[in-house]
This record gives C-alpha cells, structure tokens and sequence, in this order.
C-alpha cells in the first residue's frame, strides 16, 4: 500500500482498482484543503484500451489519504516509460457486433420461425 510519505510531486503511480486500472498518472499537486484535509491530485498519462470513447479528463479530482489504497507507486519516469512502452493491460476483448435476431440464420433447426411462410401471403412485387 502507498503511504502518504511517498506522495510528492513527480512521482508516478499506476491504478489498481475501478475505471481507471491499470492507467499511470503522474502527482501534479499535494496540499491541505480548506476544511484541513490532505488532499492529492493526478494527471493521467495514458488511456487504457477498451474503455468507452466518451472524452474522459487527464486531471483527477481531489484525493484523499483513503484514495492512496487504488494505487501503486511506481517510482521514477524511467519505470512509468517503460510501462507506457510494454503497451495497455490485459483486457477482454470485446465481441463482433451480431445482426439482428430475426436476420441470424436458425441456431437450432427445430427452433420456431416466425412469418417465415407468409411471403404467398402478400401481394406480388411490382417491376
């Protein structure tokens, strides 16, 4: 776990836990808030693969001592480089998008077709 002590500016940090895993941030600000508390801010180097394509801030918002515990620390820029450089973390990839229900062809032969023998049904088509 990261201790407050090892919290100071320019030092990198990697995501353990939520939307943010696994991306490395570097410390851009340490201080006291009004309300008296310690507080720390990121910027975000990279963006993992496979997240949403919604534009997503670089900064962090204000951390807390308790928001030490959803990250690694790093070190030095020669160790977050060669993190950046051994490419985004491990993830699922995603599926090929499938075609509607109704245009797959039947999985199961004995699977029930809807509307698949109206087409006597309706008028000829025009020429």
């Amino acid at each position: 776990m990261t201790a407050r002590e090892d919290i100071v500016l320019g030092v990198y940090l990697r995501g353990t836990i939520g939307d943010r895993m696994g991306i490395i941030a570097v410390v851009h600000r340490v201080g006291i808030s009004l309300s008296g508390e310690w507080f720390f801010q990121l910027r975000y180097l990279g963006r993992p693969a496979g997240l949403r394509g919604r534009a997503v801030s670089e900064w962090s918002l204000n951390l807390r001592e308790k928001d030490l515990a959803h990250f690694d620390l790093i070190g030095t820029w020669l160790s977050a480089q060669a993190l950046l450089a051994a490419g985004p973390s491990v993830r699922k990839p995603r599926k090929a998008p499938r075609g509607q229900a109704w245009m797959r062809a039947i999985e199961q032969p004995k699977q029930l077709r809807l509307f698949e023998d109206c087409a006597e049904l309706l008028p000829p088509k025009r020429k």
